[in-house]
């Protein structure tokens, strides 16, 4: 029989400060409870990956991975990276992966963009936005960590991502690089706006 684990439910998204606590409090209680030894995190600006700090000073053996949208999509949203945030990260050994979007970005953004179709990407994005624009970004950032090298596939791995800004969504995941997507399995979801 499983251990049946509370999820935690954020009613306002725009609290996105206090549910970036919460999420990180959450993260820091499972990897405790777990023999979990990864986390990623989506920070484009780096503030998540700035709160994530303390977290990962206190648990040298965890591997942190903050992953960000690569800087053509960060001109398009005019998203800035915060130094200090990133001086944070990497003081607290947080590493940065920088990419496109595994699900939304590259090739299937352009063939949309072009030809003003729906390619494969987009229909599994928006099939993941029906629980949350957290949750697509939550599969995105594993698939991206690991295709940057800095997460190994097929391992336990928490994954903690937002809406617009913060975080407020956290989930237990098996990973996989973005060809092998299909191998991902999300085992458990910890926290998702209600």
């Amino acid at each position: 029989m499983a251990n049946i684990e509370q999820i935690t439910y954020f009613e306002d998204t725009g609290k996105w400060r206090q549910n970036t606590a919460a999420v990180v409090d959450i993260v820091g209680r499972h990897l405790k409870s777990s023999r979990i030894r990864h986390v990623v995190m989506a920070t484009n600006t780096g503030y998540v990956g700035a709160q994530f700090a303390p977290l990962a000073q206190a648990r040298p053996k965890v591997n942190f991975v903050g992953v960000k949208m690569a800087p053509a999509i960060d001109k398009l949203y005019d998203v800035k990276w915060n130094a200090r945030h990133g001086r944070a990260m990497e003081k607290a050994g947080i590493k940065l992966a920088c990419g496109t979007h595994a699900l939304t970005g590259g090739v299937d953004r352009a063939l949309q963009s072009q030809f003003e179709g729906f390619p494969p990407g987009a229909i599994m994005a928006h099939t993941l936005y029906l629980f949350s624009q957290g949750m697509k970004v939550c599969v995105e950032i594993i698939a991206m960590a690991c295709d940057a090298g800095l997460l190994p596939e097929r391992v336990k791995v928490i994954s903690c991502a937002g809406t617009g800004h913060g975080a407020d969504t956290a989930i237990v995941a098996t990973s996989a690089a973005s060809a092998n997507l299909f191998k991902m399995k999300v085992h458990r979801i910890l926290a998702v706006p209600g």
